[in-house]
């Protein structure tokens, strides 16, 4: 991280707009919501609206001059700053049915290297954070991936909205199965990420998904002595929306058994 910037500030900073934006999703929690249909067939709310406000919030008045890409809001870059990566409720779908899995995350990237990473789970309040070099931590006690696990290798994975995308992401399931891996699907990226970096899940994958999904989880598993990766073992980059995170003894293997990466491409701005 850049001597210029306080690692210590800057997660306060995260922790204090991600409370901000979980206190408020845990307040409409159960209440009737306005809910529109994006592009890409994916749901949006006014709760996921209200928490990003709430975020934005926070990071501009914080931490002026940097940039923003945000979900719901788009693309504040400013060529040569930092930028925060943020997405105000990841798992809409579940929050809307009364389900926990679902979160809020934020990433700070300088440089085109993630720096910082905080998720919050807001219905059981648990806080998962990291600053690059400086390992991974849930509710402040350091985490790591999976050393030895029982039975066969468990991975999460997501199916997405848009129908090319679950077209392609059924054959990914039918390869896993094959390859003799369990599989869970969270229904977000960052709470199945966090999964992996704590050692419920040995890994993580999913392509057609964007740079708030894959940046704040990645750094995670990575600081939680993870290997990250993009789509067949190519390096990562959190802006082409696929990722293969799991720990050591499994990459390979979850690489492998996700096949060549489909050509889904994505919407969100590359930082």
């Amino acid at each position: 991280m850049s001597g210029a910037l306080d690692p210590a500030a800057l997660l306060a900073v995260a922790e204090e707009a991600a409370t901000g934006a979980a206190e408020e999703l845990l307040r409409r929690r159960g209440a009737v919501h306005e809910v529109a249909t994006k592009e890409n067939d994916s749901l949006v709310s006014d709760a996921d609206t209200a928490a990003e406000r709430l975020v934005l919030g926070v990071l501009r008045d914080r931490t002026p001059g940097f940039g923003i890409v945000s979900e719901e809001a788009g693309a504040d870059v400013v060529e040569g700053a930092p930028c925060w990566i943020v997405d105000p409720l990841d798992g809409t779908t579940n929050y809307l049915r009364g389900l926990p899995d679902y979160a809020v995350a934020l990433a700070l990237v300088e440089e085109g290297r993630t720096i910082l990473s905080h998720v919050v789970l807001p219905d059981s309040g648990t806080r998962f954070t990291a600053l690059a070099g400086q390992g991974a931590y849930r509710d402040g006690r350091r985490i790591s991936v999976t050393r030895e696990a029982p039975g066969r290798s468990l991975t999460g994975t997501g199916f997405g909205t848009a129908g090319v995308v679950r077209e392609a992401q059924r054959s990914v399931a039918d390869s896993l199965l094959r390859g003799g891996f369990e599989i869970r699907e969270p229904g977000s990226a960052s709470v199945g990420l966090c999964r992996t970096a704590c050692g419920s899940y040995d890994g993580y994958l999913e392509f057609g998904i964007e740079v708030w999904d894959t940046a704040p989880g990645a750094l995670l598993v990575e600081e939680a002595g993870g290997t990250v990766t993009g789509w067949g073992g190519v390096p990562f980059d959190p802006s082409t929306g696929d990722l293969v995170a799991a720990a050591p003894a499994v990459h390979a293997r979850l690489v492998e058994a996700g096949g060549a990466r489909p050509p889904v491409p994505v919407t969100g701005g590359a930082v």
